[in-house]
């Protein structure tokens, strides 16, 4: 007889820093954009009164899942399917928002990483460490794989995805040589995928000299494509920010540069920041926020050695104004 595995536990990133910074009165009404396996929602939950309201959003069914393991027997938790920026038009997400934030949410939380559980599952394709399926999909019952993706791109487009989601300076010569592997009928499979990298790039070389993975920009610049990670999230902000009621507060915790950069100018634009040319805005912008931790909060040195993969993590919040 088989012994059932535990469901693994999800190691919240910048926990204290989030507790200490959302607002959480009685009958607190939070939004969680990102429910992942409920880390963040378990110790919320923890500091609100029976009468708050805890919606968990998200498009991942096994994450979902095993977050409703965890906490689906606490009577203030809602889960919705739904990716975050298609929840504003979403039926379910409306009707709840009806009955119990008809006056917004005191605290809106965004995790925008990727689970360990993501990462550490070889079937879902995330990582080059185990081999497995080129899928990459968050959400595993909609829209194209990874694989599907790369067939349906040219050597141009597939080196701008590369360059401009993974930051990638070898984006054109990794485009021919993963492009190579397919029509040869070499990439079915992750490891495929990073061979075809260190074609280009030496993995042992980069090794010698210390450096990252090879591989790795150009699995993050393959990942956000399929899943349209960047496409709409300054729109996505923008509606979390609406749905906030005054002296409400949203927290956006990113983990790699390009996410940040969106989160960092939309909260500043909705703040009445000119970040354009010139030294003058050429309008007034409407000032919907007022920043908090304007650079952001990035994990001290105990959490990094302690959770490794915490160390690009980084906090904004903002809180809505009158």
């Amino acid at each position: 007889m088989s012994v059932a595995t535990p469901a693994p536990l999800h190691v919240p990133v910048l926990l204290q820093e989030v507790l200490d910074n959302l607002p959480l009165p009685p009958a607190a009404r939070i939004l969680d954009l990102t429910l992942g396996l409920g880390g963040h929602a378990e110790a919320l939950l923890a500091h609100c009164d029976p009468d708050s309201r805890y919606l968990g959003v998200d498009r991942d069914p096994q994450a979902r899942g095993l977050a409703l393991e965890r906490l689906g027997s606490d009577p203030r938790l809602t889960v919705l399917a739904c990716a975050y920026e298609e929840l504003w038009e979403d039926a379910a997400f409306q009707a709840w928002t009806g009955v119990y934030a008809q006056e917004g949410f005191d605290a809106i939380l965004a995790d925008l990483g990727v689970s360990t559980l993501q990462l550490r599952s070889p079937q879902r394709g995330f990582s080059f460490r185990d081999e497995g399926p080129l899928d990459m999909r968050m959400d595993t019952e909609h829209g194209l794989t990874a694989l599907d993706w790369i067939a349906e791109q040219t050597d141009e487009s597939l080196a701008d995805a590369l360059y401009q989601y993974g930051e990638e300076r070898a984006s054109r010569p990794i485009a021919r040589a993963i492009l190579r592997a397919l029509h040869e009928g070499r990439l079915a499979t992750t490891r495929h995928l990073a061979e075809a990298v260190y074609t280009v790039i030496p993995r042992e070389a980069a090794k010698r000299k210390g450096l990252s993975d090879p591989a790795t920009r150009t699995f993050q610049a393959v990942r956000i494509a399929v899943n349209g990670e960047l496409e709409r999230l300054a729109a996505a902000l923008e509606s979390a920010v609406k749905a906030l009621r005054p002296g409400g507060r949203l927290a956006v915790i990113s983990f790699h540069s390009l996410e940040d950069r969106i989160v960092k100018q939309t909260l500043r634009r909705l703040a009445g920041i000119y970040d354009g040319p010139g030294r003058l805005a050429p309008v007034t912008l409407p000032k919907h926020l007022r920043l908090l931790h304007p650079g952001g909060i990035v994990p001290g040195e105990a959490e990094a050695a302690a959770n490794p993969p915490s160390r690009s993590a980084r906090l904004r919040l903002a809180e809505r104004l009158p």
